[in-house]
């Protein structure tokens, strides 16, 4: 199954974030349920701008 945003719908995009989150939502991947940014760019914009400090 893709979880490219061409290839889902919103509400599939939201299933997709609660099955990798354990059942929970994160508001950091509203643009990819929106269909903003994919969740390989919000992941490495999230990396780049967190590497080596230590944030969670």
């Amino acid at each position: 199954m893709s979880i490219l945003i061409k290839d889902t719908t919103p509400m599939e995009r939201i299933a997709i974030v609660k099955e990798a989150l354990d059942g929970e939502y994160d508001e950091f991947y509203d643009d990819y349920v929106a269909g903003k940014k994919e969740i390989a760019e919000l992941n490495r914009e999230y990396s780049e701008k967190n590497a080596g400090t230590g944030s969670d």
